[in-house]
């Protein structure tokens, strides 16, 4: 069951929503109510396997935002 990013194209609200089979119906906005949404493309920060079979992290930023450039990554 994936989770997807929409944007609701009347309110310009950003959300979450766990889809059930594959069926995005029934998709609305949770602030305005609005059916008309959009799926965003959304990035994948998680843990990758290498072929040593350890894990690591692919995010390259900090834990609080992956971006890199906020306070607290420059604090780090």
């Amino acid at each position: 069951m994936p989770i997807f990013e929409y944007r609701c194209l009347k309110c310009e609200s950003e959300f979450e929503k766990l889809v059930f089979g594959g069926s995005e119906d029934g998709v609305s906005c949770p602030d305005c109510s609005s059916a008309k949404v959009e799926r965003l493309f959304s990035s994948f920060n998680g843990v990758s396997r290498s072929t040593d079979g350890s894990t690591r992290s692919m995010s390259s930023g900090c834990s609080s935002c992956s971006s890199s450039s906020c306070a607290s990554c420059k604090s780090a």
